[in-house]
């Protein structure tokens, strides 16, 4: 014990005449080359820290050469024992990192290094044999145009596999590493209009296009930035004329009726009186959420051909240019009626995301950004292997 230190040293020897098992094929009783001392952080004795010390081995094997032995209590290159480790994960998972360094007494790094293990853990134990029914979704990493492409597991809401960037090849490389069993089976697939996505899809997945569902709140979101487009138009039309209407009234075109704050209610309703393009617009994105209520695809597809003819002689060019892009991708829109599936595990997700970027300040490094959305959204068994 060192009272000065707060720490308390707990030293394992090795008897002189020993023989140990080579720890790379199992050979019994090889010699000991030689031992090199190693210390690891053990749970706290009371407030003390805890240390372990020990003249680690290396075996000698005649098939293997030399190797260095694990110890019963940590796993190789890692300074921590297992019940430290399974300690530090809960705690990263419960709070930022940097909180976590301050209760365990360990640096950023020494946390890092924990993720990463447990990430690399439980990556290797889980099965993606179950996988049906999955959702895609880009997330922007830091400023400019740096994405991250996430898959996850509509069923179980948790992250199955995460690659950089949003390209094409990017997607292959998830469908790259799954059986053919699994890429058959697949039944369901969520996603945006983003092409690289569905070329990817389409070439790993036998009939993707009868798979996939376009995500209703991406759809909604096209149009209400098509209304947002012919308000800045039109208001700046209005300012040149000296009429100041639409200022400030951005988010009462975007809100949903049933959404709008009641404080903005009776001027909106005011507005909505108005002979205003961006009143057009308005209804003819509200008008189109009524899509949703069908239950049959035939009915819906009528009521698209019908929506779709009013919004494209609205005269009204960004509406028209979302509404030919939705006729497009109509044969994906409709398949909602038949797989009820949307991205709304995706939005979840994502909010979970930006609360781990949030806790860690962000991150310059895109792997560990990867490893902390892993570590915190993927549902994985991180523990390391019991005693």
């Amino acid at each position: 014990m060192d009272v000065k230190e707060q720490t308390i040293t707990v030293h394992v020897k090795l008897r002189p005449e020993a023989t140990l098992a080579c720890p790379e094929c199992g050979r019994a009783e090889c010699g000991i080359k030689d031992r090199r001392e190693r210390t690891w952080r053990h749970l706290d004795t009371c407030q003390f820290k805890t240390l372990i010390t020990c003249p680690l081995p290396r075996t000698e094997c005649p098939e293997c050469g030399v190797k260095t032995v694990s110890p019963p209590w940590a796993q190789m290159h890692s300074r921590f024992t297992m019940l430290f480790e399974r300690l530090a994960i809960d705690v990263l998972q419960e709070m930022s990192v940097k909180a976590a360094c301050g209760l365990l007494r360990i640096s950023w790094d020494e946390a890092d290094g924990i993720i990463e293990r447990a990430v690399g853990r439980g990556l290797e134990r889980r099965d993606l044999s179950g996988l049906r029914r999955i959702g895609m979704d880009e997330k922007a990493v830091g400023k400019g145009h740096k994405y991250i492409t996430i898959v996850y597991n509509l069923e179980t809401s948790k992250v199955v596999w995460i690659g950089k960037d949003r390209t094409e090849e990017t997607l292959d490389g998830f469908f790259a590493g799954l059986p053919k069993a699994v890429l058959d089976q697949i039944e369901c697939i969520t996603m945006d209009m983003w092409k690289p996505y569905r070329a990817s899809c389409r070439k790993w997945i036998p009939d993707a296009d009868e798979k996939t569902v376009l995500d209703r709140f991406h759809i909604e979101r096209h149009l209400n930035e098509a209304v947002d487009k012919v308000r800045k138009q039109e208001h700046r039309e209005l300012k040149a004329q000296g009429i100041d209407l639409l200022t400030k009234t951005k988010w009462d075109w975007l809100h949903h009726r049933e959404n709008l704050p009641p404080e903005r209610e009776a001027r909106f309703e005011v507005l909505r009186h108005y002979d205003l393009k961006v009143v057009r617009a308005y209804s003819i994105k509200e008008t189109f959420r009524h899509l949703w209520d069908y239950v049959y695809p035939a009915n819906a597809r009528k009521f698209f051909q019908g929506w779709f003819f009013w919004a494209t002689h609205s005269r009204l060019y960004p509406i028209i240019a979302v509404a030919r892009t939705f006729q497009e991708h109509l044969t994906r829109i409709l398949t909602f009626f038949r797989l009820h599936a949307t991205n709304s595990t995706a939005e979840g997700i994502n909010n979970k995301v930006q609360t781990v970027k949030k806790k860690a300040y962000g991150f310059r490094n895109v792997q560990r950004f990867i490893n902390a959305i892993y570590f915190h959204c993927g549902g994985l068994n991180l523990y390391p292997d019991p005693l």
